[in-house]
C-alpha cells in the first residue's frame, strides 16, 4: 500500500503555537498528546488553504511553519458541516530553541 501525504506551509504561527502548547504541554503528558480535543480551523475566507484542504476528509497532511515547527507536524483533515478542521496526530513533541519537533 502506497501512502500519499501532501505538505503545506501554513502561516498561522500564533494559532499553531497555541494549539501545540495546549494539546501537548498543558493538557497532554509533557510532550505527548492526549485525545482529539484540539484542532486548527480553516475558514472559507482563507481561500487558498480552503481550496487545498477541501475534499480531503480523513486524509493526513504534513504542516510546516518555519517560525514554530522544526520539520513538519502531521494532521488529519476533518471536513464536515461547512468547516475544515485539522486535528494533530503527531504523538510526541519536543521543544528545542523556541521551535517544536514532532515524531
Amino acid at each position: 500500500m502506497v501512502k500519499h501525504e501532501i505538505r503545506v506551509e501554513l502561516e498561522k504561527s500564533n494559532e499553531i503555537l497555541s494549539l501545540i502548547e495546549k494539546a501537548y504541554f498543558e493538557e497532554g503528558l509533557g510532550g505527548k498528546i492526549l485525545g482529539k480535543e484540539h484542532y486548527l480551523t480553516i475558514d472559507k475566507e482563507d481561500e487558498i488553504n480552503w481550496t487545498i484542504f477541501s475534499g480531503l476528509h480523513n486524509t493526513t497532511v504534513k504542516i510546516s511553519n518555519t517560525d514554530v515547527i522544526d520539520g513538519t507536524m502531521r494532521f488529519v483533515i476533518d471536513e464536515s458541516e461547512e468547516e475544515i478542521k485539522l486535528y494533530p496526530i503527531s504523538i510526541y513533541c519536543i521543544k528545542e530553541d523556541d521551535r517544536y519537533i514532532f515524531y
